[in-house]
């Protein structure tokens, strides 16, 4: 490709340790800088702009205007005689691309106020109703059936940031990939369906269900691991007085809120739009684009330290120059802006997260397989009305239909709450 001739060829290395062949010019400067803070400035807080977000990821996905779900989409709840199946379906990837997305993942989209991506170790599972039986079972190789009502969605996988309650948890000042590989699992989506969720605790019961025994075991056969240590973060920290993990401490316990600075991320289809006007004018996407860990992070850091080494380079224009003035001030605004999460662990009810490490015999807590911790949640919802259930008594004197509520439709309403 034929570069811009006033593209400079910079070795300039005092910027962080890192230099870039070609620099972008003054005026292609002042646009790309000008597009990453017009994404930002248009949002009044980070709550608006997670909002936006969603919409147009909703929009990008063919899933704003229309969606016709194809399961099972009306049950009723009369009481606690129902049962839950749990079906293993895939190891989703990173990126869309074009590869075909299960139903599964459109209905995702649809109930989770974040924005997910697969990656490294992904795995999911899928909880659904049925009056087939009261009890609970797991299914590894059979295909989620499009006739039973999905309950909620659950994702693992063996992703770790820098972490700073778990790192004190776990007395380790750093984790290498090898430890968090083999021996520390991340619940990286636990998302009821709504109704479910607000009506019957549904966030609580995918809560138990991701740190049982069974999935725990089936994670370490896929991958050959030893998984010990289960962990897990609010999805909103300082936005929120509560979260869906709180109240369980019989089985998962708080251990802190994140320090993390990663700052919010611009999401597609912006982000690529600007990767990909860079790369059109020979600035490689492979400058951005490296690594499978956290690659959305990475990707979005490159992108900004990429940005700032063009507007000091051409700092000398009054222009860039007061324009990398305020570029800084909008990244460190990202920066200090961010929720701090809350921080959960279940040690599958061993006294030390480490147990399973250092002893030869491996001991395993009945009370976290996936029939007690179902039992438990029903005695929690139905038998005692415990978790705030009890102002809802009259639930109770009759059966409640349930039906998938969905962003689509939500999101257009201006009265509607995002932070569930």
């Amino acid at each position: 490709m034929v570069l811009n001739p006033r593209y400079l060829h910079s070795n300039i290395s005092d910027f962080s340790g890192r230099t870039y062949k070609t620099v972008l010019d003054i005026s292609d400067t002042i646009f790309a800088c000008n597009y990453f803070l017009g994404y930002f400035k248009n949002s009044e807080n980070i709550i608006d702009l997670l909002t936006k977000q969603k919409i147009s990821d909703l929009k990008e996905k063919s899933l704003w205007e229309s969606y016709n779900c194809p399961f099972e989409n009306n049950i009723e709840i009369l009481d606690s005689d129902f049962g839950v199946n749990v079906y293993f379906v895939g190891q989703p990837k990173q990126g869309s691309g074009k590869r075909k997305v299960p139903d599964y993942l459109k209905l995702l989209d649809l109930t989770s106020s974040h924005i997910n991506f697969g990656g490294f170790r992904c795995t999911d599972f899928v909880c659904t109703f049925t009056k087939k039986h009261n009890s609970i079972k797991f299914f590894k190789d059979k295909d989620l059936p499009v006739d039973e009502y999905i309950l909620g969605f659950i994702r693992l996988d063996s992703g770790v940031l820098s972490n700073k309650p778990l790192q004190t948890f776990t007395g380790m000042k750093t984790f290498s990939p090898e430890v968090v590989n083999s021996h520390i699992v991340n619940s990286k989506i636990i998302v009821p369906t709504q109704p479910f969720g607000s009506f019957y605790r549904g966030g609580k019961l995918l809560s138990l269900l991701s740190q049982s025994n069974e999935l725990r075991d089936f994670f370490n056969e896929l991958y050959e691991s030893n998984i010990v240590l289960w962990y897990t973060m609010s999805l909103y920290g300082s936005t929120k007085d509560s979260s869906q993990y709180d109240q369980l401490d019989r089985f998962i316990k708080f251990i802190g809120v994140t320090e993390s600075r990663h700052p919010v991320r611009m999401k597609n289809p912006h982000k690529n739009n600007l990767i990909n006007w860079l790369d059109q004018r020979g600035i490689s996407k492979s400058n951005f684009v490296k690594g499978n860990s956290s690659q959305e992070d990475k990707t979005f850091k490159n992108l900004i330290h990429y940005l700032e080494y063009c507007l000091l380079i051409n700092r000398q224009d009054k222009t860039v120059n007061k324009l990398r003035k305020l570029f800084e001030m909008e990244v460190n605004n990202l920066k200090n802006n961010v929720e701090k999460k809350r921080v959960y662990v279940s040690t599958y009810g061993l006294d030390q997260w480490d147990d399973n490490l250092v002893s030869s015999v491996r001991e395993v807590n009945e009370n976290h397989n996936l029939s007690c911790l179902f039992d438990y949640w029903k005695s929690k919802v139905f038998k005692r009305k415990d978790w705030g259930m009890r102002k809802y008594k009259e639930r109770f004197n009759s059966s409640v239909p349930l039906k998938y509520q969905l962003l689509n439709d939500q999101l257009k309403d201006s009265s509607f709450n995002f932070v569930r």
